[in-house]
This record gives C-alpha cells, structure tokens and sequence, in this order.
C-alpha cells in the first residue's frame, strides 16, 4: 500500500515557486494577488490567512481585503471590479462560503477569467470539457497531480467520482477521461453505491461526510483519493475516507490531513505563475 503524502512534494514545489517568482521579479514583473474575505466566517478567515502566509513565503505579494458580512452583491461586484481594472494585480480570490444575501453566480462571473485563481469562472470550466488549455480549479489539480506523482494508470481503468460540484466532482472526472479512463459520476442520489464502488480501479470522493467510503465500498488493489475535509467537535480534521480499515486494501490512497489539501494551496500559486511566465514569453 503506498500512502500518498503531499509533504515532500509540496516542499520540491514551493522551492520551485520562490525562484520562479524571483526571476519574474528580475525581470520587472512582480506576482500581486488579492484575497476578498466577506463576512466573519473563521474557517474562510484561517484559510485566507493561510495563503496570504504562502504567498510571503515564495515572495508573491498579497493583500487581503475584509469586507462587513452584511456587504450586498452591488458593492462585493464594485470591489472585484476594482481589481480586475487593477494592473498590478494579477491574481483574485474570493473566499467561500459568501454571505447568503449574495448572489454567487453573479461574483463567479464577475471576476476577470485571466486573474481568476480558483477558476471559478464558467469560462474555465467550458474551457476544461472542450479540451482547451485554461486554468484548472486547484482541488482536482490537485487530486490528479497526486495520482500523476505515483504514476497512476487510467487508460482503460474504471474510475468512480462521488461527488459531482463544479469546482470538484466535475472537473477531476473530465481530467480523469482526458488520461483514458472510463468514469462514473455518483451523488446523492446515486443507487447502488458500494457495488459501483467495489468494480472501480480508482475511487475519488468529494462529499464532506466523514468516513463516508468504508472497507466494504472498495476491492483489493484500488487506488483511492480522499478529497473530503471534516471537522469533528475536537476541531479534528477528517476526511470522506474511513482511513483506518480501507487503507490495507489499497494500492495507493491519501491520507486527511497531509494529503490533497497541501497541494491545493500551492495550485494557486503555480497556475497563476504558470500563466504570467506563458503571456510574457518568460519560461
């Protein structure tokens, strides 16, 4: 069983980013973004801080915008607009959940789709399905750069997608088809589940409910990532996987924490220097 731990691989990367945004610098570019946190919700606050710390570590500079909870959709859209029309800036996120007197669809559209750094954009996703190069949102970036590290088959595997949002589900099934792999989509409303699960070679689950795949859902050999993140009334973090008795079963699985979550983090920062090394000819 091979225990897919994002420690060492983040560590490589982050080391790849400082210099990489370092010699953006040099050559009179300098990496800003913007993170728009509305409300007072504290997990969207830790988070937020979370990255803003990343960012100071590779050298990106960053600036964390804290709007009222009782902000309306008009004056959070006036904000984003002032940083889409702000040229030092090049990367935006909002950090979710929104208050609910916002309307979301209207801020996931309103952000510019070249600075928008959770792709949350329909213009990204449109790109994704039709096989076009765009930005990618970071958890299923994540999620398949993990099964890339361990080399991963999927031509020809049978790979089940529990969950099907559209900033998760949806874009790790649709990378998954572009490697050849035949994918199922399961939700809530999904029959049969465990029987659909047990016949997968690769199992990836997005629901948010804590040990929801048990030893039962999964056969011998399959490869599992664990994309859910729970936090039990310690303050424990748990994922949508019942670790302790699947693991043995598995050619390769993810643990929660140390697994995806590290990663998604540094996607953020490797998509958008990705992006500004693309447009002006620096690579």
């Amino acid at each position: 069983m091979i225990e897919i731990r994002s420690k060492e691989y983040v560590k490589v990367q982050t080391e790849l980013l400082k210099q990489r945004a370092s010699e953006l610098k040099d050559k009179g570019i300098h990496p800003k973004i913007v993170i728009i946190l509305c409300g007072d919700d504290e997990a969207s606050a830790s988070y937020a801080r979370t990255k803003t710390r990343f960012a100071d570590k590779i050298g990106v500079a960053n600036e964390l915008i804290s709007c009222p909870s009782n902000t309306t959709t008009e004056e959070l859209l006036a904000v984003i607009q002032q940083y889409n029309e702000d040229e030092t800036v090049q990367g935006i996120m909002i950090e979710m959940p929104l208050p609910k007197q916002i309307d979301v669809r209207k801020i996931n559209i309103a952000i510019d789709p070249d600075k928008d750094l959770d792709a949350i954009h329909p213009v990204h996703l449109g790109n994704l399905l039709a096989g076009n190069q765009s930005r990618v949102p970071n958890t299923p970036l994540s999620a398949i750069t993990l099964m890339d590290e361990v080399n991963t088959t999927f031509r020809g595997k049978r790979a089940v997608m529990i969950g099907r949002s559209t900033i998760v589900g949806k874009p790790l099934a649709d990378l998954m088809l572009q490697r050849g792999a035949t994918v199922t989509v399961a939700h809530s409303q999904t029959e049969n589940m465990a029987e659909l699960t047990r016949s997968a070679d690769i199992i990836c689950v997005a629901v948010g409910i804590p040990k929801f795949l048990t030893e039962d859902m999964v056969s011998p050999g399959t490869t599992v990532i664990d994309i859910g993140t729970t936090y039990d009334e310690n303050g424990k973090v748990t994922g949508d996987v019942d670790f302790e008795n699947v693991a043995e079963k598995t050619h390769a699985i993810t643990p929660v924490p140390g697994g995806v979550g590290p990663v998604t983090k540094l996607m953020v920062f490797k998509q958008m220097i990705d992006r500004l090394e693309e447009v002006t000819g620096i690579v």
